[in-house]
């Protein structure tokens, strides 16, 4: 991986959102590989990030259902809670919360005015000033301990200016091949980059090819990789229930709102990895019960109650995502009739997406996310095309597409939301207009 492989126009300000427009002057959305614009960006406010211990987590899925389980139970236990994810659904408050709930707009605004000056000289991309000013909010916070979710890979992420006390690296699978690597195997390394010297490292990576390289990568540092196999047990679309073994805390009878095997998976890394704190910040067998309980990740199998149907939202934007949600739509059978509407942007693997969802439902509906630049929109019709013996049929507007979906359901089934986070972002929009509270209140407001 060389510090010259750049992408364009991926990673900048997200439209639409009028906080994020005004926090920053114009920036760059481009990925600019290296540490040390962040880390002068950081020591011109005095390196906040040095400010509390941290839990870091890459991957390629599930990582933020990870950093937000961490998060919960951390709260559960009783910490002030810091967490620190990306990108957002729909509002950029959902990046910063500190024991779940968004720092307030004015004194986001307050504390990147403090940072403009040194914005101004070092020039980061939007990604890096959100991550500096993410830090600085939680250490002008008070946080005890905080959650960072990597936005790119991991060697040469923003967030990889920390020193962790926990690192975690969900799976590992094809993505960002023009910024990671052709390869698992390059990818994997990448994402590596977080491990440090004796901090504890965990995975629930299936790949023998990516786990041997994560365990050469820690043994490389000092340090064991700790494999985590994916427990067994029941789930629904009300979530899942299984048992998991540990060291520290005997048998624990998980009860977990989130739904899939997958998302059992994440879970049973995020509460097993946890084993590894430092004393002073191990929660309790009943911190650990009720923090899993009351987790919230909105958008992942996110089941939204709508009579007479029901919606499953999902961001699922490359292929072994997509493919978790067609395993969940086959073994949960929702109800029919089934509508989806999809939204993927050009540049992602959709020819291995579309029919994951679409040879599952009555219809496909497909769209265009509203965050895609002219360069990343995909072009519907040669999707259409692709696949003539799935039932798609292009409707260019996300708006207009799941009003098709709610008149397909009026009389009961399913509505299946699913590819970019802002496609399934107009979702929310959608239902917050029909009254339905899909997204929590709290972080709608800041």
């Amino acid at each position: 991986m060389t510090a010259d492989r750049i992408g364009t126009g991926r990673w900048g300000v997200p439209p639409g959102d009028p906080l994020a427009t005004r926090l920053f002057p114009p920036l760059t959305g481009t990925v600019r590989w290296g540490l040390d614009r962040m880390e002068r960006l950081l020591s011109s406010v005095g390196s906040p990030q040095k400010a509390f211990p941290v839990l870091h987590v890459a991957g390629t899925n599930g990582k933020g259902t990870v950093a937000r389980t961490w998060a919960s139970i951390l709260q559960a236990a009783g910490f002030r809670t810091g967490l620190y994810t990306s990108p957002q659904l729909r509002f950029f408050r959902e990046r910063i919360l500190v024991d779940g709930v968004p720092v307030p707009d004015d004194s986001l605004q307050e504390m990147a005015e403090q940072l403009r000056p040194a914005i101004v000289r070092t020039q980061p991309s939007f990604f890096e000033a959100t991550t500096a000013l993410g830090f600085l909010a939680l250490a002008r916070a008070g946080v005890e301990i905080a959650v960072l979710e990597v936005g790119l890979g991991g060697r040469l992420d923003a967030t990889n200016v920390v020193d962790p006390v926990l690192t975690v690296i969900t799976g590992v699978g094809l993505e960002h091949r023009d910024l990671l690597g052709d390869t698992l195997e390059e990818i994997a390394r990448e994402k590596a980059g977080i491990f440090k010297p004796g901090i504890p490292a965990y995975t629930v990576a299936r790949d023998p090819d990516v786990v041997r390289i994560l365990t050469e990568e820690a043994a490389s540092l000092g340090i064991p990789l700790t494999h985590i196999r994916p427990p067994e047990g029941r789930w629904d679309l009300g979530g899942a229930r299984f048992g998991l073994r540990t060291r520290r805390w005997g048998r624990l009878e998980i009860e977990s709102p989130l739904v899939g095997e997958h998302q059992m998976a994440n879970v049973a890394l995020a509460v097993r990895s946890l084993e590894a704190l430092p004393p002073r910040f191990l929660p309790t067998r009943a911190a650990i019960l009720e923090g899993v309980r009351r987790v919230r990740v909105p958008g992942r199998v996110q089941v939204v109650t709508d009579p007479p149907r029901q919606w499953i939202l999902d961001v699922a934007h490359n292929p072994e995502a997509m493919a978790a949600l067609g395993r969940v739509l086959d073994r949960a059978a929702p109800p029919e009739p089934r509508v989806a509407v999809v939204g993927i942007l050009a540049d992602k693997d959709w020819g291995e997406m579309v029919p994951e969802v679409a040879s599952r439902v009555d219809l496909c509906l497909l769209c265009v996310p509203d965050s895609a630049p002219p360069e990343r929109r995909w072009d519907l019709a040669e999707v259409q095309a692709r696949f003539p013996d799935l039932q798609l049929l292009p409707v260019p507007d996300p708006g207009q597409a799941l009003l098709r979906a709610e008149e397909f359901t009026g009389s009961g089934g399913t509505v299946v939301v699913t590819g970019s986070f802002f496609t399934v972002g107009s979702a929310f929009d959608f239902m917050e207009g029909r009254g339905l509270d899909a997204l929590s209140l709290d972080l709608r407001t800041g």
